[in-house]
Formats: C-alpha cells, structure tokens, sequence
C-alpha cells in the first residue's frame, strides 16, 4: 500500500496484496475458480494474457477487470480472497519467468519482518485513536501469519458478533464487501488495542440506526479516516469496478461501525 504493505490492496514485501495473501494453488483450482466467479477464460488463457500484459509494460490491474464479461460473482469472500490471491501470484510467478506449472521449484519466498510491537493494551485515554497507534497496529497486522491473522479475525468474531452479523447482511458489491470486511477487522484491531475492555459489543441495533446518516470518519476517527482512504485508493487501483458510488457506499458502512464501535467505548472512570 501507499503507506502500508497489505490483502484488497497494493502488493508489499509480506507478499499479500490489499490483505489478500497471494497464494498460488496451480491451474486446476484456478480454472475452477475462474469459471465460479463467471469468467471464459481457464488458467492458460489468463497465464497468455498476463504474460503479453507484461511484455508490454501493463500493470495487472489493467488486465485482471477483462477476464470478466460481466462483474465477477463469488458465493463467498473466501472465494474471491482465493480467486484475486491466486491471480496475483500467478502474474507474480510469471514475472519471475516461471510457469503456471505448481510442480517446478520456487525460489523461498523472504522472510516476513517480525510483527511489529503494539503499545500497551488499553493505555490510550478518551475514545479517539491516536494517528501513531493506527500506524503500529496495521504495520502489526501486515506482519502476522495467515494463521495468526484468522485467529485475531475469529477474536473479532466473538467480540464483536453482531459488526460481522450486520455486514454479512448488507447487499454490496463484491469489491466493496471484501474491503469493508476487512477494513472493519481491522479498524476493530485498533480498538481493542488502544481501548481494551472499555470496548464493549457493539449493539446491531446502533449500526442499523447510524448507517443512514452516520458522522463522516473524518469527524469521528481521524486517523482512522486516514488509513481507510488510502486503502480504498488502492482497492480502486486493482480493481475498476470499484468506482465512486461503490466507495461512498463502502465509506458509508465503514464510517458506520467506527461510529458504532466509538459509542462502544466506556468512560475510563466507567471501565
């Protein structure tokens, strides 16, 4: 990312791409997931049209929106972290001068740089995120493990179980639903390190009611709004159909749940 290295976004030295790990699972799943999410072509077909892509110069994000006749449809978010994942690790693998061929030797990925240290848990006063602890912990999560990451991800579940219940229901587009899941986990993350247990659940209720008319990020979250309009430039890098009325809409849901999550914060007298 601009500032960041993170999955739906630019691609950085942990390898993943916008919080999506860029996993490569070979041709077959690849063709499979393809043809799931409504695209013609097979792995072949888009290895050809990457590798011309990249004899002439272009970025992949100029490519990947063609393979679809229409918007790509997923049953899941799962499928499309895997469907996008695979792609950019096989424009990668390309790149490389490899083939689309799993069996040949790669060459080990680098390390990842070690997650990065987090300020104490619950130490940050009042109920506003502080701009040098939103920089900490995202540089923390872009460190982490795919495994390490689900587990905080399934924490954010059960602190959190009626944010995941209210997105889940919410009708988006495919490229707005992955960024707003994964921004809402992350904007949580920052949170619960900044407030601990002062953040309480948030009710369903209050996110049905503010999203409406919720207070803009800017006012609530400031550094938050921050990072979440330099994620949301980049999703709309890699992917065109995320256009102006997606990332009004996708704001819109973010600035929800900060709003939400901001109310969910007791008083340090109350804690």
């Amino acid at each position: 990312m601009v500032r960041r290295t993170r999955q739906v976004r630019g691609a950085g030295p942990s390898g993943r791409a916008g919080g999506l790990p860029a996993v490569y699972e070979g041709p077959e799943e690849l063709s499979a997931l393809l043809a799931r999410a409504g695209s013609p072509h097979d792995a072949d077909a888009v290895a050809e049209r990457f590798r011309e892509a990249q004899r002439l110069g272009h970025e992949r994000a100029d490519v990947i929106p063609g393979l679809f006749e229409d918007e790509p449809r997923f049953a899941s978010p799962e499928d499309a972290r895997r469907l996008y994942g695979n792609l950019f690790a096989l424009w990668d693998r390309l790149a490389r001068g490899l083939s689309i061929s799993r069996e040949e030797p790669e060459a080990p990925p680098p390390l990842a740089p070690p997650a990065a240290a987090l300020p104490e848990r619950g130490a940050s006063p009042g109920t506003v995120l502080p701009p040098a602890l939103v920089d900490a912990v995202w540089k923390h999560l872009d460190a982490l493990t795919d495994r390490e990451r689900q587990r905080l991800r399934d924490r954010f579940d059960g602190a959190q179980p009626n944010v995941t219940a209210w997105l889940d229901a919410l009708t988006l587009p495919e490229a707005a639903a992955l960024a707003v899941h994964d921004l809402a986990f992350e904007a949580w993350a920052m949170f619960d390190v900044a407030f601990g247990d002062r953040v309480d659940t948030v009710p369903f209720q209050t996110l049905r009611a503010t999203h409406p008319e919720p207070a803009t990020l800017e006012t609530t979250q400031p550094a938050l709004a921050a990072y979440v309009s330099e994620a949301l430039d980049l999703v709309a890098e890699e992917d065109a159909s995320f256009g102006a009325a997606t990332r009004a809409e996708a704001e819109r849901v973010l600035a929800t749940v900060a709003a939400a999550l901001t109310e969910a914060v007791a008083a340090e007298e109350d804690a």
